[in-house]
């Protein structure tokens, strides 16, 4: 299972797509907002944001396209006529998925803190490493009930998108709601992304709370309801 592991890790680190959306993605908008907005309240919003927004499309779309192209290849009937259980496999894909999620949000955090002067102390740290942990294992499973209502590789793309971003827009990841109708709220609580990003946030710094609700991002997005 070990050997199975170290594969599946040097596979995705190899992978463009995965090397797009879960590294240079993230780390890109969290450099370019954060040194666009200069608004030192929210940047530390911006940073739980952009962990929180690496996971779920590190799980609903990279997760998704590397269990269907495993699907296409016939990985899972082969395994069928092994001794090897599928589910230590898929157990082996979600933890090597969980790994890479570790190391690109040490990088994250190392960018938040010496280029937007985030303070993060030791428990902050921790209870963040902890949200990760749990979040990276759960939402995988997302990629994999994206990858199984699937035909192809296309279709892939299409049930991921209707799955995240959906998620994202509900959220508060990176605006507030508080003005927002009572039916976009209510789709946001209904959803697990919110769970997620408020379980970040309650593990990044304090002052994350209150100070993030006067970014500037939360009046012009607010501007979209009528009132």
């Amino acid at each position: 299972m070990i050997t199975i592991f170290r594969t599946m890790l040097t596979g995705i680190l190899r992978d463009a797509h995965t090397l797009f959306w879960t590294i240079l993605f993230p780390v890109a908008m969290l450099i370019g907002l954060g040194l666009y907005l200069d608004n030192p309240g929210y940047s530390e919003r911006l940073l739980a944001g952009v962990l929180t927004m690496n996971v779920l499309f590190g799980a609903a779309m990279v997760t998704a396209f590397q269990v269907m192209a495993q699907r296409n290849r016939g990985v899972y009937k082969l395994l069928r006529a092994t001794p090897f259980p599928t589910a230590k496999f898929i157990l082996a894909m979600t933890g090597s998925r969980t790994v890479l999620t570790l190391i690109v949000s040490a990088c994250i955090l190392a960018v938040g803190v010496l280029l937007l002067g985030v303070g993060l102390s030791l428990p902050s740290l921790l209870m963040i490493a902890l949200t990760l942990l749990v979040g990276s294992a759960c939402f995988t499973a997302i990629g994999f009930i994206a990858a199984n209502l699937s035909r192809d590789e296309s279709n892939v793309n299409m049930i991921s998108n209707l799955i995240s971003f959906p998620m994202l827009f509900t959220s508060e990841a990176f605006y507030s709601l508080q003005n927002a109708p009572d039916w976009v709220q209510f789709l946001g609580r209904i959803q697990p992304f919110h769970y997620f990003v408020e379980a970040m946030g309650g593990a990044a710094p304090p002052t994350i709370g209150p100070r993030w609700r006067s970014s500037p991002v939360s009046p012009s997005y607010a501007s979209l309801w009528p009132r």
